[in-house]
């Protein structure tokens, strides 16, 4: 049980580290993009026509984030299916009280993935 729950920390820690890492290179790419774009438009258009293209375009994107993220996820409907009984406890460990709860609500929630 405990191997499982170090297995399932790693996948865990490796996976954030991977979007935060993605995220920053991504966030990188955006800046330089973003001066490629300002130095076009400036060349081709002036200063403050490159400041309202790009003002109005993260604007509109922010926008289009808030709106994804106040939308929220959908749930589906549920299924027809008897309810699955909760197993019975298992047996106490040697540890302290706290780990004990953490492991059980581990121990169900992997009991309601596999259902």
């Amino acid at each position: 049980m405990l191997t499982q729950f170090k297995h399932a920390a790693a996948r865990a820690a490796r996976r954030a580290g991977l979007l935060c890492g993605g995220a920053v290179l991504m966030i990188v790419g955006l800046a330089f993009l973003t001066f490629s774009l300002w130095l076009h438009l400036s060349l081709v258009y002036g200063a403050v026509f490159a400041a309202t293209v790009l003002g109005f375009a993260y604007f509109g994107i922010g926008l289009l984030i808030v709106g994804i993220a106040a939308a929220g996820e959908r749930r589906m409907p549920p299924e027809d299916h008897p309810p699955v009984p909760v197993s019975k406890r298992p047996p106490p460990a040697d540890g302290p009280a706290i780990v004990e709860a953490f492991l059980y609500g581990m121990q169900a929630g992997t009991n309601a993935k596999k259902s």
